[in-house]
């Protein structure tokens, strides 16, 4: 059996054998494909088969992210034997846009999310399956994506994987009454695409250290993705984005009872941008949920330093495997 140890990239040659073994390896092995939702918005995904799989991962990808970000997380689920799926949000990556441009994040309704993602499982990840057991890998807002879909659709899959979920989001030092004014008047129609304030478009900024990620590398990869296809410049929400982005904590929470399965939440102590306490809560609800918390790691704990890497690949193989 392969271990993870044996995979794991580290930090000093992770630029190098991203290019000369991950991503050639992903390429060849990597379908990309489009589905037309209800909503007539072509959604992209890229999907790995493997001949040999134990069950299929289903990849659910946070704000302002796209399936190439996760080249090395599908690239070790690959290699342990499992088929990978991956979708682009609406609004995100190669899958079309509610809004002008490619800058701005923009959903009417956060369950609009949830049905995308449904449909992309009745439509692509069931048929091309070959054992029809499904595991979820959900990170931040594919997180609250994740969770709402565990709610509403409690047997499709066997077990979940929820890294630093946006069960709430972080609003700083933003006032509640403020937060709760902002989402009343965000449904007025001349505000409910604009950008949210200090929201603007991508404007090429090199932003670490002062990113969500410890890994140089890992972020120089994806800002090298970011400056390559223009279709992953996300880089601000709207008013109406923001407004439901809060209004989908009181759901999460409320339903979290029905979730059965079972479910890891990875926890990272310096998250900024969403909040533990929530995720606590979750954890405390939902029937055969277990947190793990990750000290000294940044929101993307897939994106840290080679110990918590290391330990958070771990974690996740050693669930996976689980019976």
């Amino acid at each position: 059996m392969k271990k993870i140890e044996d995979m794991i990239l580290r930090e000093q040659d992770f630029a190098d054998a991203m290019h000369s073994k991950v991503l050639p390896f992903l390429q060849e092995n990597t379908k990309d494909g489009f589905f037309t939702n209800k909503d007539g918005l072509k959604i992209h995904y890229q999907m790995m088969i493997n001949k040999e799989e134990k069950a299929a991962i289903v990849i659910s990808h946070g704000y302002c992210e796209f399936t190439t970000k996760y080249a090395e997380t599908m690239y070790y689920f690959y290699k342990m034997g499992y088929s990978v799926f991956i979708l682009d949000h609406r609004g995100h990556g190669l899958s079309d846009r509610q809004v002008p441009g490619y800058s701005k994040v923009h959903v009417n309704h956060f369950e609009d999310y949830v049905s995308d993602f449904n449909e992309f499982i009745e439509k692509v990840v069931v048929p091309e399956s070959l054992t029809e057991r499904f595991i979820l890998f959900a990170h931040s807002m594919g997180g609250a994506i994740g969770a709402l879909y565990l709610e509403q659709h409690p047997t499709v899959f066997e077990r979940a994987i929820l890294s630093s979920p946006m069960i709430e989001i972080a609003t700083g030092s933003t006032s509640g009454f403020v937060v709760k004014l902002m989402a009343l008047f965000s449904h007025l129609p001349f505000l409910n695409t604009r950008y949210l304030s200090k929201h603007h478009d991508y404007d090429h900024t090199y932003k670490y250290p002062r990113c969500s990620s410890l890994s140089k590398a890992r972020y120089n990869y994806q800002y090298e993705e970011r400056e390559r296809e223009v279709h992953y410049q996300t880089n601000g929400c709207t008013y109406g984005w923001s407004r439901e982005s809060v209004n989908v904590s009181k759901k999460i929470l409320k339903n979290a009872d029905l979730v059965k399965i079972p479910v890891i939440i990875m926890q990272a102590s310096m998250d900024t941008l969403v909040m533990p306490e929530a995720q606590n809560e979750f954890a405390s609800i939902a029937s055969n949920c277990k947190l793990i918390r990750f000290e000294g790691s940044k929101h993307e704990i897939f994106n840290a330093t080679d110990d918590i890497i290391l330990d958070y690949y771990n974690r996740v193989f050693d669930f996976c495997q689980r019976q």
